[in-house]
């Protein structure tokens, strides 16, 4: 999975300081960062596309998702309105610095 971005240092920052994830490598036109074993990479486009036009969303297991979107919060991640409660679980979904579509999601207790 990539997600594109315009400012490749301004994204590594977001992703590796907010998010908290664990940088890989970093170049001028692409980035990766580890997820558990997963990747998710970053590269670099001149032109923003529409915002979140045929995206797919990536989301990022939360728990408690309550005090983690609180934090993210506190740190200046603006959410796309509050946490949802669904049978399967809740989400929260917010954008990186490039308008992104990003989200958390805690399973339901079992």
């Amino acid at each position: 999975m990539s997600c594109p971005v315009t400012d490749m240092d301004r994204a590594v920052i977001f992703y590796r300081d907010v998010l908290g994830l664990r940088l890989l490598f970093q170049q001028q036109d692409w980035s990766e960062f580890d997820i558990d074993g997963q990747r998710l990479a970053l590269h670099r486009e001149s032109m923003p596309e529409t915002q979140n036009s045929g995206r797919v969303i990536v989301s990022f297991e939360a728990r408690p998702i309550e005090s983690i979107t609180a934090s993210l919060k506190a740190m200046g991640v603006r959410f796309s309105g509050e946490i949802a409660v669904y049978s399967y679980g809740k989400q929260a979904y917010f954008t990186d610095p490039d308008g992104n579509t990003l989200g958390l999601y805690e399973p339901p207790e079992k």
